[in-house]
């Protein structure tokens, strides 16, 4: 086996674009890579120990706090993988997706891992072997995973997503501007799973008819990204944003920053992801106002904002 003396994986990010929550139940909805947000690894031979390390702190691999379990019950099974449970080495962390957002963070970390350590060891790596892993990192991090995070992290389209059913990519044709807006609150999804549990039992007919919604403003969606209605598309996003908020899931940080993007020329905003905190996404025609949306979020409480071009 032949062993480089060093190797490197590099994953992007990804958003989904609507169908966030109605998705649990069964809805379909649309994920989005987000290229311009990445995790880079690198794995280099050392004399002793094995060290994980970003611009923040250098801990060794078996003194990893709980919330990285996942990414070192994945380390220790490449390892093992590839015999070489003792090796010593170092592994850096160069990423610039905000951990906590809904932008897939762990399965863009996880995915970089991977073929990091693949790229170190000269093995190929086939997909399947590649899903497999960040997969199992995943289901530690979060529990049992639907996969949408770790097929999209994997993607270079947009996919359409139906819950133990359907993952397919599907060609993209929108020409228009994405700006992101992070509104710098750690987002929980498993809270804001629970508050849509408990709003189906208290409120059934009306939480069931916004989940419905949610579902056919995805299967819209799908059709206007792939036809370029831009008009079309923004005011879908506008909907959902109503119907996420309906079912608790907003915040006042989320509902201020897609205020401000309505208000300074945004087609249409909305929450991205499990909501309380996080991230939100507002549609822009051309670079020009997609720019000055970033501007005006910025100056409303948004603590970063990036753009992306369909």
């Amino acid at each position: 086996m032949t062993i480089n003396k060093m190797g490197t994986g590099i994953a992007h990010s990804k958003l989904i674009l609507i169908g966030e929550h109605s998705v649990v139940y069964g809805q379909p909805a649309i994920a989005l890579p987000v290229t311009i947000l990445k995790t880079t690894v690198t794995i280099t031979s050392s004399k002793y120990g094995q060290y994980i390390e970003n611009n923040e702190f250098r801990r060794r691999l078996d003194l990893m706090g709980d919330e990285f379990e996942g990414i070192r019950q994945l380390i220790m099974r490449l390892l093992a993988k590839f015999h070489s449970s003792k090796m010593p080495f170092s592994l850096e962390i160069d990423s610039n997706i905000p951990q906590g957002r809904g932008l897939g963070a762990s399965a863009s970390l996880a995915t970089a891992i991977i073929r990091a350590f693949y790229d170190f060891f000269d093995a190929e790596l086939p997909q399947k072997d590649l899903l497999f892993y960040a997969n199992f990192s995943e289901n530690i991090t979060h529990g049992k995973s639907s996969g949408i995070d770790v097929a999209t992290v994997n993607s270079e389209h947009p996919l359409w997503f139906i819950k133990d059913s359907t993952i397919e990519p599907f060609e993209l044709n929108l020409h228009g501007f994405i700006v992101i807006g992070d509104t710098g609150v750690h987002g929980f999804t498993s809270q804001a799973i629970n508050i849509v549990r408990e709003k189906l039992v208290e409120e059934n007919e009306k939480t069931q008819n916004s989940i419905n919604d949610l579902g056919q403003l995805a299967t819209d969606s799908k059709a206007f990204l792939m036809t370029d209605k831009l008009k079309e598309f923004g005011h879908v996003m506008n909907k959902a944003h109503e119907r996420l908020s309906e079912l608790g899931v907003s915040h006042p940080r989320l509902d201020n920053l897609v205020d401000t993007a309505r208000k300074n020329g945004a087609l249409g905003a909305k929450l991205t992801g499990s909501g309380l905190g996080g991230v939100m996404v507002a549609l822009a025609e051309n670079e020009k106002d997609a720019i000055r949306i970033s501007q005006h979020l910025l100056k409303n409480g948004a603590k970063n904002t990036w753009i992306y071009s369909f």
